[in-house]
């Protein structure tokens, strides 16, 4: 079936469109919709009939009228309504909630659900929405990434801190790095506990744990502005090995993964449909689903190495612009690294390599 918009909706659909970061060329245009299509089997087909030359207002025109008529793409799925989830995230308040309309008025899809806003990501007791998202990609990869999903998740650890719950990941075999909000002084760190294998089972119950305290007078390092603390713990259980801190630059559209404790709960990990939406030397900014009590939490590339340690999400402004997006942040190994190597040099000296 084809989508009847009304002109007005199609008008301002088109506007949205046109004013995308990733509308500006031909070239962007191709990627920005086959990004948005990436898994659909129609997707050559699409990137043939459609014609992406012109200017960004006639070409917006050309592609929300051919995207409405071209009709589903998958069942129960319009072709038009993949595009819309995947450009979403990239709009600003007022075109995001007219998207959110769209859905309720037409055939479209079942809509992307609301979220509220949120700052610094601590558990409490209330775990706040999260927006969550289908992107059309490719969902295939090779199965070996579970081994080392797996082993990367012996080292995430719960924290329980005076102020809430949080995330921390071992990063030497004495070292733990969490973020700077959830431990801000050594006493803070000495009034937590921190419990490693708190998850489920291969059958769905939970494992044993094990919980352990920071080491009085070991290393301690925070820095408030990169959001960063690491504390050295005592008595610690078999973990596996510790987690490799990567100074990797991050590229947009690279795929991330997040291990980690949402709303101070079971160990979890996001791996499906994460992306880099921006990325420098400090900070990177991705789509991905976390909850009140990830912060802390080690974000990996597809080698299982850390790029970036997770810290707030929400309503974000990309860097360099003016414009914000729902996206969560962190910030890059590439800075948490120099700033060690700099100013902690012993902690530097001590990373595996």
């Amino acid at each position: 079936m084809t989508v009847q918009l009304s002109q007005p909706d199609f008008n301002r659909l088109t506007c949205i469109v046109q004013n995308l970061p990733d509308f500006a060329n031909v070239r962007d245009r191709r990627r920005l919709v086959a990004g948005a299509l990436e898994g659909v089997p129609q997707v050559d087909v699409i990137l043939a009939r459609l014609d992406l030359d012109g200017t960004p207002m006639g070409v917006s025109v050309e592609v929300v009228r051919f995207l409405s008529q071209f009709g589903q793409v998958a069942y129960g799925k319009e072709a038009l309504s993949v595009f819309l989830n995947y450009i979403q995230p990239f709009t600003g308040d007022e075109d995001s909630d007219f998207i959110l309309e769209l859905f309720q008025k037409y055939p479209l899809d079942v809509p992307v659900s609301r979220s509220r806003l949120i700052d610094r990501w601590r558990g409490t007791s209330s775990v706040a929405d999260v927006q969550e998202k289908i992107i059309g990609e490719n969902t295939l990869r090779h199965i070996y990434l579970l081994n080392l999903a797996l082993e990367a998740s012996k080292a995430v650890a719960h924290l329980r801190t005076p102020m809430g719950a949080g995330t921390g990941f071992m990063i030497a075999p004495d070292l733990l790095m969490t973020n700077n909000h959830v431990i801000a002084s050594r006493e803070q760190a000495e009034q937590t506990e921190y419990t490693f294998n708190y998850q489920l089972d291969i059958n769905g119950k939970e494992c044993e744990i094990q919980t352990t305290q920071a080491l009085p007078g070991g290393a301690f390092y925070t820095n408030i502005e990169l959001d960063y603390t690491i504390v050295s713990l005592k008595d610690l259980p078999d973990f596996g090995s510790p987690l490799v801190l990567k100074s990797k630059p991050m590229r947009k559209d690279d795929r991330v993964a997040i291990i980690q404790h949402p709303g101070g709960h079971l160990k979890k990990i996001s791996m499906q449909n994460n992306f880099i939406a921006y990325a420098d030397t400090t900070v990177v900014q991705y789509t991905t689903s976390t909850l009140p009590g990830s912060s802390g939490s080690p974000v990996f590339d597809d080698d299982f190495q850390v790029i970036a340690i997770h810290h707030s999400g929400g309503r974000l402004v990309e860097p360099g612009t003016t414009q914000s997006y729902l996206r969560n942040a962190g910030t890059s190994m590439m800075a948490v690294l120099k700033d060690l190597q700099t100013n902690a040099p012993e902690i530097y000296a001590r990373l595996p390599r």
